[in-house]
């Protein structure tokens, strides 16, 4: 244990010394935990626009970049895939060299390379520049939740990530807004010497980059974070942190921060780099293995397959939805389901030949877009409200059952209002990814706890690339089949978490887990 450098304790200064806990309470809660909060909820939402971007800027890129229904689906991927590819990495990176270093620099390149993909000539180089800057944006997806996590107090830490996290539904209604205003602007600019026309859905992409750019201005007048900076020895810097977020808080002058020695455990991160790697790998694989080991491998499985489901159902179909919307809007034939709709889309002519190209965007696409993550939010909080009441279990089985019968029945439905209302009550089948990972931290024990959510979570984005893959070779084979297929996922999740225990009968037991209280973070 190291003192600030000190080891003196009389009872006169006794009171000076705290550890980095009791000394973030004393910071009190106020201007500076919210201007934090929105910063960092500006972050989660560029990622969540980076991320669910593709949806929008592919079909209006069809046409210049000569997409089919299947590499659209493999370029939908590509934010999940690197994701899934660098969280590890990005993590170990920020344990390693700070929260507020590793964001800084992933941003900026972030931001760089999807200028440079607004520019892509065709699509293997929209598709590199895609993947490198959906790669650097993962780190902020990775590492945002525990930088805004460390800079609250413990008795406001949770709210303040519950309201950071409603940025995440801010950003699926303000990103169909701003393609509305952007995609049906009517511009094409020449660039000769790249042999390219430079329309709305190039200049989306670079929109869509804002709040990142913006999120990088803030960061950079940002400190590291105090638990940071307490673990790695850097004491003095930790405390002249926690001096501005007092002075900030409480109106009150710096040198009036009652502590001035901080207890803190020091950890030392400058180990020689091939011992670190055999201490990482060491270090995943023992937080790892229980975890496929009895009594917990049914658990495990149990909810690695339903947030695979979920997150397969959820973003999967969401990469197409506005593809979906904008052919309902542009028909103009008789009542028809969904799927003859875009059957129709896709015919040619009697000659053979392939009819023109159309990568219009109809309005009402955007509209139903916003007030569908309108109800994505009103979902979120609706369940949250519900939750302590009513169990977690039964709002599970309950939504998915119905969200995965309405799947079915969006297919089935020929009137295409009513296909619409319960393709988007399929979409509402997202709202129990909270709720899943709340079930995962009851089931598993403590030690195991924090894995077994990323675990989960990590499948759950497995199930995204590959939905969207597989939903457009559907969509173009037999459209029929998606909806069938992960609308019965959907209700098969209902009856496995029919299996799950009753209301807080707290997590799994076993002499595999009962050696260690110690709680050991993921890598």
């Amino acid at each position: 244990m190291v003192v600030n450098g000190k080891m003196e304790k009389s009872a006169k200064d006794e009171t000076s010394v705290a550890t980095l806990d009791e000394a973030m309470l004393l910071t009190g809660f106020g201007i500076y935990n919210i201007a934090h909060m929105l910063m960092s909820g500006l972050i989660l939402m560029g990622v969540i626009m980076q991320s669910l971007l593709m949806s929008y800027v592919l079909p209006a890129a069809q046409c210049d970049l000569d997409l089919s229904l299947q590499q659209r689906g493999w370029l939908a991927a590509i934010p999940f895939l690197a994701i899934i590819l660098t969280s590890y990495f990005w993590g170990w990176l920020a344990d390693t060299r700070g929260r507020r270093f590793v964001m800084l620099f992933s941003m900026m390149i972030s931001v760089v390379l999807a200028v440079l993909a607004s520019f892509a000539p065709d699509i293997i180089t929209f598709g590199v520049f895609s993947f490198f800057s959906a790669m650097f944006m993962s780190a902020s997806s990775a590492v945002i939740y525990t930088y805004l996590g460390e800079f609250t107090n413990l008795r406001h830490r949770d709210k303040m990530v519950a309201f950071g996290s409603s940025f995440v539904g801010i950003g699926t209604v303000v990103l169909p807004a701003i393609s509305w205003l952007i995609l049906p602007l009517e511009f094409s600019l020449a660039i000769e010497f790249l042999n390219i026309a430079y329309r709305p859905w190039r200049l989306l992409i670079v929109a869509c980059s804002v709040p990142f750019v913006i999120g990088t201005i803030f960061l950079t007048f940002a400190p590291e974070s105090p638990k940071f900076l307490s673990a790695s020895g850097r004491v003095e810097e930790c405390l002249a942190v926690l001096r501005k977020m007092y002075s900030v808080n409480r109106r009150m002058p710096e040198d009036s921060y009652p502590v001035k020695t901080l207890i803190t455990e020091f950890y030392d991160n400058k180990p020689n780099e091939s011992k670190g790697i055999i201490l990482i790998l060491t270090s995943m694989r023992d937080q790892t293995a229980p975890l496929f080991k009895t009594p917990l491998l049914p658990w495990t499985c149990l909810t690695c397959f339903v947030q695979f489901g979920l997150f397969a159902t959820t973003n999967g179909f969401y990469v197409w939805f506005p593809t979906i919307l904008n052919s309902l809007a542009n028909h103009d034939g008789a009542e028809t389901r969904i799927c003859d709709v875009l059957d129709a889309s896709q015919t040619t002519d009697v000659n053979g030949t392939e009819i023109i190209c159309d990568d219009t965007m109809n309005t009402s696409t955007f509209e139903l877009s916003i007030y569908i993550g309108l109800v994505f939010c009103s979902m979120y909080i609706l369940v949250g409200f519900l939750v302590d009441s009513i169990g977690k279990k039964v709002i599970l089985v309950v939504l998915l059952t119905i969200t995965g019968l309405c799947g079915i029945g969006a297919h089935l439905a020929y009137n295409q209002q009513l296909a619409v209302v319960l393709f988007a009550i399929f979409q509402m089948c997202g709202a129990c990814i909270g709720l899943m990972n709340a079930v995962t931290v009851e089931l598993f024990p403590t030690k195991f706890r924090a894995m077994a959510v990323c675990l989960s979570m990590m499948m759950g984005r497995v199930g995204s690339m590959a939905a969207s893959n597989l939903i457009g070779v559907f969509l173009a084979t037999n459209c029929g089949a998606s909806f069938y297929l992960f609308g019965a996922i959907i209700i098969v999740c209902a009856l496995l978490c029919l299996t799950l225990p009753g209301k807080n009968r707290g997590p799994i037991s076993s002499p595999l887990t009962e050696t260690s209280s110690e709680i050991q973070e993921p890598v």
